[in-house]
């Protein structure tokens, strides 16, 4: 008979295998592609014993997309904290672009397909806490006077995130090869260009 600390164990493999298994298949297929059938059948395990650990297939889907967050979180916080506020801002610009080039499936999952069973406040507050890494850096400028302080520091944070976020939805989309082509890193370089001019005191 296993131990409570072995059945711990046990359930834990499982979760982690159905949840490899849903990684797998949205990354090979897309989220049409993942199912309780295809997901236990790479699991190894039966279709029913999925909703012993994950309430649905949108569960599962929300718990990568946490995973894409916590990896743009930590692409984030390896910008150094000892550089000039407005030189960590253009840092965080590259980091985001190249995470959304490199992580392509994860980056669509985070911004373009929602759950439609996380509430979507709660949805938003999980993946706020990226966003204050920016809206930190933006406020410690302001207070070293590095960054202009007439502007709202929300409105700065969303207006810069606005900024590379939709560069990188057309990178990722491939539409910047297409009006680019050879070109996407000059184009991301004008983009962080401008934002340093506009927030320079």
């Amino acid at each position: 008979m296993l131990t409570s600390k072995a059945r711990g164990t046990a359930r834990k493999s499982v979760r982690a295998a159905i949840l490899d298994a849903a990684r797998r298949l949205y990354f090979a297929h897309g989220a049409d592609g993942v199912s309780a059938r295809k997901i236990a059948q790479a699991a190894g395990c039966s279709p029913t014993a999925l909703y012993l650990y994950y309430r649905n297939i949108d569960d599962l889907l929300e718990h990568l997309r946490m995973e894409g967050h916590a990896l743009l979180a930590g692409s984030l916080r390896r910008v150094d904290p000892a550089l000039p506020a407005v030189e960590q801002v253009r840092a965080m610009g590259r980091a985001y672009y190249e995470f959304g080039m490199k992580h392509p499936h994860y980056y669509a999952l985070m911004f373009s397909l929602r759950s439609t069973e996380t509430p979507r406040r709660e949805a938003v507050h999980r993946e706020m806490q990226t966003l204050m890494l920016l809206r930190d850096v933006v406020r410690t400028g302001m207070d070293r006077r590095e960054i202009r302080r007439d502007l709202d520091v929300m409105v700065a944070t969303n207006a810069l995130w606005a900024q590379i976020h939709g560069l990188t939805a057309l990178a990722v989309s491939r539409l910047l090869m297409e009006t680019a082509p050879g070109q996407q890193g000059e184009v991301l370089e004008a983009v962080l260009d401008g934002a340093a001019r506009w927030l320079a005191p």
